[in-house]
């Protein structure tokens, strides 16, 4: 039995395989995976906006930070049911906090979720006991809550479940996951903006003053580009390995729903937002949150996916194992 060039392969000078033959297993994650890892991001962008917003803030900032910590709590519970259902048996989760492995992608990221629920829950407690949402001891109980220790706690946590989840996929052999090393950058700039939308979306709906609403905008802005920034350093870095999800199937989703929606329009509402004020403005302010979230979903979907049809171009893998073994 000869081997036979693919074409790709020799476009890429790497050495040829047996047709064209994938050199990798296809992953066989599903939907709940990518929707594990923007809800993630999500909750952990918006605990740190929320935290930031009461540490640095003003009093109305405030107010609107305690809107952060339930949108964050809500973003956060559906994390731990997706992973245990991807994983097929609840038991599976339980034993990977059975030892703990800082340096595994997946034991962190188990360790951390299992911290960050709960300290985002006590967290979203504490105002609802503030605000006198909850019953008398309940909320006796929840005033007595250590507010700065947890915003303290779930910043970090935060940060990590933000962008561990990239990280893990750059530990694969998959070679639109693993050409750069930029994936879990490109994750945590994602988090922040789509956070930072969260907490937005839920001050205009509160209706927050406007002041606070533009420092909100201003943040979302200044995090909409340094997302673009990261992602394009990944996308340089990545080459030929990010053809599926620039060019093939994916193209579409990826760059009319993660850049397009997800970036460029909220950019744009944001400047035509600008110090304006009334109605108009408020609303603007929703839709460009709106589209933050929901590219935010599409980045983390795309890759998934295309990831998952890198893992069938031999002459990726075989370029990729040659970096590797350099």
């Amino acid at each position: 039995m000869s081997d036979h060039p693919s074409p790709r392969a020799a476009e890429l000078g790497v050495p040829a395989g047996y047709y064209d033959y994938p050199v990798v297993k296809r992953p066989v994650w599903t939907w709940e995976v990518p929707a594990y890892f923007w809800l993630g991001g999500l909750a952990g962008g918006a605990f740190l906006v929320s935290s930031a917003a009461e540490l640095f803030g003003t009093d109305e900032d405030r107010l609107v930070a305690r809107d952060g910590f339930v949108v964050a709590a809500a973003a956060a519970l559906p994390c731990a049911p997706l992973l245990i259902k991807d994983l097929g048996n609840p038991q599976r989760f339980h034993h990977m906090l059975r030892i703990f492995k800082p340096l595994s992608p997946m034991n962190l990221g188990a360790w951390t979720l299992a911290a960050f629920t709960p300290v985002t829950l006590a967290r979203a407690a504490a105002e609802a006991g503030r605000a006198g949402l909850l019953p008398g001891p309940l909320a006796a109980v929840a005033r007595l809550l250590p507010r700065p220790l947890m915003n303290a706690a779930g910043s970090v946590l935060g940060a990590v479940l933000a962008g561990y989840s990239g990280v893990l996929l750059g530990a694969t052999n998959i070679p639109l996951w693993a050409k750069s090393k930029l994936l879990g950058g490109v994750f945590m700039a994602s988090a922040a903006s789509s956070g930072v939308a969260a907490v937005m979306m839920a001050a205009a709906r509160r209706r927050a003053p406007e002041k606070t609403l533009h420092k909100l905008s201003r943040l979302g802005t200044l995090a909409t580009l340094g997302e673009l920034a990261v992602l394009g350093a990944f996308l340089k870095q990545s080459g030929r390995a990010a053809d599926p999800l620039v060019k093939n199937a994916f193209s579409v989703p990826f760059w009319a729903g993660a850049v397009g929606l997800g970036s460029l329009v909220p950019l744009v509402l944001e400047q035509v937002a600008g110090r304006r004020t009334g109605k108009f403005t408020r609303s603007l302010l929703t839709v460009s949150a709106v589209c933050s979230i929901a590219g935010s979903f599409c980045l983390r979907w795309t890759i998934f996916e295309a990831g998952k049809e890198s893992a069938g171009d031999q002459a990726a893998s075989f370029g990729l194992s040659r970096r590797t073994q350099a």
